[in-house]
């Protein structure tokens, strides 16, 4: 070939240089006029767009049919013919398109300017380098990006609720959201059968034709492939393109066809929820739209989002099972609770008498706080409060020991601290540690009302007078079952006409603790709010100043109190007094 000299080059080898260059440049070059007909391309832009001089509806020219329009081999991109016209204008203009080849999908980067010819006449001149590779890769960046934005989100919404139907419901929305047009999850029932967990659909109106389509046409539980075969399997199927000729195929009348063509199905999947080795169900996700076919990409992020709602489903059923072992062994215990304390008080000649019970909030067991009121021999009353250590079965035999041993000594002894000595004499004869406090009093009603009091390690009664002072009453002395022989005392105390006596547990003075304790002051205020209303509806204003001093947390310990009044006009509603509510 002759080299090209210092001073150019003669226009013939100049021409025949040029044409060399251009076919053997690794860039595809494309000359094209200002309408866009092509007039000539190297070797390399061949290679890229494979032209096609055929007759050929999409890249022939209006005017001249057996020209080929550049903008034609790209699906007559507008976008194109910008750019095209751009570089006429005399500006430089790039962009990547896209074109359905022969070898697939391609990415073309173009480049294009006006080359001019002569002083009146140009041409456009187009660089073209095919970036597939780049492009895919960038996309699959981009992709891989994005689905784990969706499977972190999707972890975070799944993890929100245990609530085992939320939680499936919330995997069927999110899946519509990114990975299909709509979804139905079906589970495997504590029978054995396969049912209908949760359905969702991008268009909310067409959920119902999903619940239309299961409710009348169930699974087979036989079949070869579809849900039940995942299931059983616990492997994944992806039916990458349905036809209508499928779904024929396998419908099962025209009912169903009718349905899922409404629905829409031009792609599906099908992927187990497994959790810890074990299939627990199947979810469906299907896309309506004939461009979103699914591939293995689709089916490995599918799969991922269909474990990671396995584990949370799991964790929801296992959340629901402790609720309801929670819930029954609750039941349990507030009925073992019942058979610990009276069922109704008794009626007394001239009082009127009140009881309040909250076990606490967290507890599932049986609770140590217990109360009793019964005619003892002689004309005379029993009255108990007491509060044995811990919870549970040991606590409810205590309990049991403890009420059963107060009631039998008080028919035969008239003293309350030796029924008391009774009591620790019973607690102590047993090896197990069971201490228990509690106050015993002994009631007389003629000629007035008369009251004996005894305290064992407990909180001393108040005595609630008709002008509203309160005054703690009662005798003294420590835990029954620590000693065998206790320091205990008691005290007299006379009631008159409005006066109520209140005995209680320590969970009632230690209400909002450890920050903000209602305390044995605090309870003061209370009760002399409190003057003027019966004992039913003390009881309720003790409850209703309790729940509010214990706010949303509840009750950290068992509140008990037994309310005792001498009979007058009293309020009979549960309303707590106006200047009362200033507690709260």
């Amino acid at each position: 070939m002759e080299q090209p000299t210092k001073r150019g080059l003669s226009e013939q080898h100049a021409s025949r240089y040029l044409r060399q260059l251009l076919q053997t440049i690794p860039v595809g070059v494309v000359t094209v006029d200002a309408n866009g007909v092509v007039l000539g391309y190297n070797q390399a832009a061949d290679d890229i767009l494979s032209f096609d001089r055929s007759e050929d509806a999409d890249t022939a020219a209006k005017d001249a049919p057996n020209e080929v329009l550049i903008t034609g081999l790209f699906g007559k991109s507008d976008r194109l013919a910008r750019l095209i016209e751009g570089g006429f204008d005399g500006e430089t203009r790039s962009g990547v398109f896209e074109r359905r080849g022969p070898r697939g999908l391609q990415h073309v980067e173009i480049t294009t300017w006006r080359l001019s010819i002569q002083a009146d006449e140009s041409v456009g001149m187009l660089i073209l380098q095919d970036v597939t590779t780049r492009a895919v890769a960038e996309k699959g960046l981009k992709r891989a990006v994005l689905d784990r934005e969706f499977l972190t989100q999707s972890g975070a919404e799944l993890s929100k609720s245990l609530e085992y139907q939320t939680t499936l419901e919330a995997f069927a929305r999110l899946a519509v959201t990114y990975l299909c047009d709509w979804c139905t999850v079906n589970m495997i029932e504590d029978d054995g059968s396969v049912g209908r967990a949760a359905v969702a659909h991008v268009d909310p109106a067409k959920e119902a034709l999903i619940v239309e389509l299961h409710r009348s046409h169930p699974h087979d539980p036989d079949a070869t492939t579809g849900v039940s075969q995942v299931i059983r399997a616990g492997k994944p199927e992806l039916f990458a393109e349905v036809d209508k000729a499928l779904l024929e195929l396998t419908a099962h009348n025209p009912d169903y066809l009718r349905i899922v063509m409404d629905l829409g199905v031009h792609s599906c999947m099908i992927v187990p929820l497994i959790a810890h080795g074990e299939t627990l169900g199947a979810a469906s996700l299907v896309s309506a739209r004939p461009e979103r076919r699914y591939d293995s990409s689709d089916l490995e992020l599918a799969c991922e989002m269909a474990r990671r709602a396995g584990l949370a489903v799991h964790n929801a059923r296992l959340f629901q099972k402790v609720e309801e072992s929670r819930a029954k062994f609750a039941s349990m215990a507030r009925i073992l609770q019942r058979s610990l304390l009276p069922p109704e008080l008794p009626s007394m000649p001239g009082l009127d008498a009140a009881a309040l019970y909250r076990p606490a909030t967290e507890s599932l067991e049986v609770g140590g706080d217990f109360y009793d009121l019964f005619e003892t021999s002689g004309g005379r009353w029993g009255i108990v409060m007491g509060d044995v250590q811990g919870h549970g079965a040991a606590a409810a035999a205590t309990t049991a020991l403890a009420r059963y041993t107060l009631r039998a000594n008080a028919m035969r002894l008239t003293r309350p601290v030796h029924v008391l000595y009774q009591v620790n004499k019973t607690l102590m004869q047993h090896s197990e540690e069971r201490f228990l406090s509690a106050v015993f009093a002994t009631m007389s009603l003629e000629p007035t009302v008369r009251v004996t009091i005894a305290s064992a390690g407990h909180p001393k009664p108040m005595l609630l007078r008709a002008d509203g002072r309160v005054e703690s009453v009662g005798g003294e002395g420590i835990l029954l079952g620590l000693f065998a022989a206790p320091d205990l005392n008691e005290q007299d105390v006379e009631l008159e006409p409005g006066d109520a006596l209140v005995l209680f547990t320590d969970g009632l003075t230690e209400a909002g603790a450890p920050r903000n304790m209602l305390g044995e002051e605090g309870f003061r205020q209370v009760l002399s709010r409190c003057a003027g209303l019966s004992a039913s509806g003390i009881c309720a204003s003790i409850d209703e100043v309790l729940m509010t001093w214990q706010g949303e947390k509840g009750h950290r310990d068992d509140c008990a109190a037994l309310v005792l009044r001498v009979n007058e006009d009293a309020q009979e509603d549960g309303r707590i007094p106006e200047s009362a509510s200033t507690l709260l």
